[in-house]
Protein backbone atom coordinates (compact mmCIF):
# COMPACT_ATOMS: atom_id res chain seq x y z
CA UNK A 1 0.00 0.00 0.00
CA UNK A 2 1.39 3.36 -1.05
CA UNK A 3 0.53 6.78 0.37
CA UNK A 4 -0.57 9.65 -1.82
CA UNK A 5 2.41 11.75 -2.92
CA UNK A 6 0.44 15.05 -2.68
CA UNK A 7 1.94 17.54 -0.22
CA UNK A 8 0.91 16.62 3.35
CA UNK A 9 -1.52 13.86 2.30
CA UNK A 10 -1.44 10.45 3.96
CA UNK A 11 -4.38 8.80 2.17
CA UNK A 12 -3.92 5.61 0.18
CA UNK A 13 -2.76 6.16 -3.41
CA UNK A 14 -5.05 4.66 -6.04
CA UNK A 15 -4.16 6.64 -9.17
CA UNK A 16 -0.60 6.53 -10.51
CA UNK A 17 0.22 9.50 -12.75
CA UNK A 18 2.53 8.53 -15.58
CA UNK A 19 4.44 10.19 -18.38
CA UNK A 20 6.73 8.50 -20.89
CA UNK A 21 6.30 5.20 -19.02
CA UNK A 22 7.43 6.64 -15.69
CA UNK A 23 5.29 7.26 -12.60
CA UNK A 24 5.74 10.89 -11.49
CA UNK A 25 3.05 10.89 -8.76
CA UNK A 26 0.77 8.43 -6.96
CA UNK A 27 -2.49 10.07 -5.90
CA UNK A 28 -5.52 9.33 -3.74
CA UNK A 29 -8.99 9.68 -5.28
CA UNK A 30 -9.44 13.27 -4.08
CA UNK A 31 -6.16 14.54 -5.50
CA UNK A 32 -6.54 12.61 -8.75
CA UNK A 33 -9.80 14.53 -9.27
CA UNK A 34 -8.04 17.78 -8.40
CA UNK A 35 -5.39 17.14 -11.09
CA UNK A 36 -8.13 16.46 -13.64
CA UNK A 37 -10.05 19.61 -12.65
CA UNK A 38 -6.96 21.83 -12.97
CA UNK A 39 -6.99 21.44 -16.75
CA UNK A 40 -10.17 23.51 -16.87
CA UNK A 41 -8.60 26.33 -14.82
CA UNK A 42 -5.49 27.29 -16.76
CA UNK A 43 -1.69 26.95 -16.89
CA UNK A 44 -0.97 28.44 -13.45
CA UNK A 45 -3.30 25.99 -11.72
CA UNK A 46 -2.04 23.04 -13.78
CA UNK A 47 1.56 23.72 -12.81
CA UNK A 48 0.61 24.28 -9.18
CA UNK A 49 -1.21 20.94 -8.95
CA UNK A 50 1.65 19.12 -10.69
CA UNK A 51 4.12 20.42 -8.12
CA UNK A 52 1.80 19.59 -5.18
CA UNK A 53 1.17 16.12 -6.62
CA UNK A 54 4.89 15.38 -6.57
CA UNK A 55 5.17 16.27 -2.89
CA UNK A 56 6.08 19.95 -3.24
CA UNK A 57 8.70 22.02 -5.03
CA UNK A 58 11.73 20.46 -3.35
CA UNK A 59 10.59 16.89 -4.07
CA UNK A 60 9.69 17.81 -7.67
CA UNK A 61 13.12 19.38 -8.25
CA UNK A 62 14.91 16.39 -6.73
CA UNK A 63 12.91 14.06 -8.96
CA UNK A 64 13.76 16.10 -12.07
CA UNK A 65 17.48 16.04 -11.36
CA UNK A 66 17.48 12.27 -10.70
CA UNK A 67 16.13 11.61 -14.20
Amino acid sequence: MTCCTWVDCSHIAVSPQTSAGSVWADLCEVHAREIDAAFDLGPKEILSTWVKAQGGAKAAAERMFRL
